[in-house]
């Protein structure tokens, strides 16, 4: 005989497993681009073997000289790690694109593609949790145009919060493990000069304190291309839109030395950032209030400091 109980543990059982093929489905591929960093593309890779995607895109920059490639395909080796059930993607170039276009033409594939996307470079060391937070807001804000960038680094790496998992600033720097859609990328400039096409508009995201730096910033990364997340997140600003910043910091960059291509600062305050576990289910804020926005811009300017 059927009890009511017996119903009620069956219908909820069956919604876990309902829960679990749902959320299986709804994984977001994952990007991992990479160079000649065999080392810390081990650890990162191991971190996304883990979480198990569904899809994974593995991007390879060719090697300059003789020394390089050697490096190069020692990283590429991960590829013969990938032993769990997923739809593998690799692109490998024969020549050595520069991080920059590397990173750009990346993106541009994946998104001709696929709708969301989870993005680590071969130095971005991410707690397991951070998969399931990225998953889980590229859901809720799927048709949300004002939210363009998930944020897996803080640099504050640990904020007191009032409830909320998360919260919202216009800074969406840095790049160590992020997410995105593909309705938020078309937006990206890849000629990487907005700031200058539209300085007046800028000009309130950045302090006077700091106006000489960022100009500086901006200007030298149009001209020498050097750099795509700054240009990122004023695209980001002249299209009005926030980035999801974690109370917690979920990623470290486990890439500064000499072998970098920019964190080459062994000393800098922000090499051995810790890195905490995201609870869930989690707080979504009741609004969109912009919150720590001096406290990110102080960091930032402190790790392009760092960066010189």
């Amino acid at each position: 005989m059927v009890t009511i109980i017996g119903l009620i543990k069956q219908s909820l059982r069956i919604k876990k497993i309902l829960f679990k093929i749902i959320y299986f489905i709804m994984k977001a591929p994952v990007v991992l681009i990479i160079y000649n960093r065999p080392k810390e593309t081990k650890h990162v890779f191991e971190a996304i073997k883990q979480s198990k995607p569904t899809t994974l895109y593995i991007f390879a920059d060719g090697g300059k000289d003789e020394k390089d490639i050697i490096l190069c395909k020692e990283a590429q080796s991960i590829i013969n790690d990938v032993d769990w059930e997923v739809d593998l993607k690799v692109n490998i170039s024969t020549i050595n694109m520069g991080c920059v276009p590397r990173i750009i033409s990346a993106l541009d594939e994946v998104f001709k593609k696929e709708k969301t996307a989870i993005v680590l470079e071969d130095d971005c060391l991410p707690h397991l949790t951070f998969f399931d937070y990225c998953n889980n807001l590229l859901d809720y804000y799927v048709d949300d145009e004002n939210i363009m960038h998930i944020s897996g680094c803080n640099l504050l790496q640990q904020i007191t919060s009032n409830g909320p998992s998360y919260f919202f600033s216009n800074y969406a720097l840095p790049s160590w493990g992020w997410a995105t859609w593909a309705r938020a990328w078309k937006k990206f400039n890849p000629n990487l000069d907005t700031w200058q096409k539209h300085k007046k508009e800028i000009y309130h995201h950045i302090s006077q304190e700091n106006f000489a730096k960022w100009t500086d910033t901006f200007e030298y990364i149009r001209n020498n291309r050097v750099g795509w997340d700054i240009p990122w997140n004023i695209d980001i600003w002249i299209n009005n839109g926030l980035n999801i910043m974690p109370y917690q910091n979920l990623v470290k960059n486990i890439g500064f030395d000499e072998t970098a291509t920019f964190t080459k600062n062994k000393l800098s305050g922000f090499s051995n950032l810790r890195v905490y576990e995201m609870k869930f289910p989690l707080i979504h804020p009741k609004n969109k209030e912009i919150l720590f926005d001096k406290e990110l811009e102080a960091a930032s300017i402190k790790l392009l400091r760092d960066m010189d």
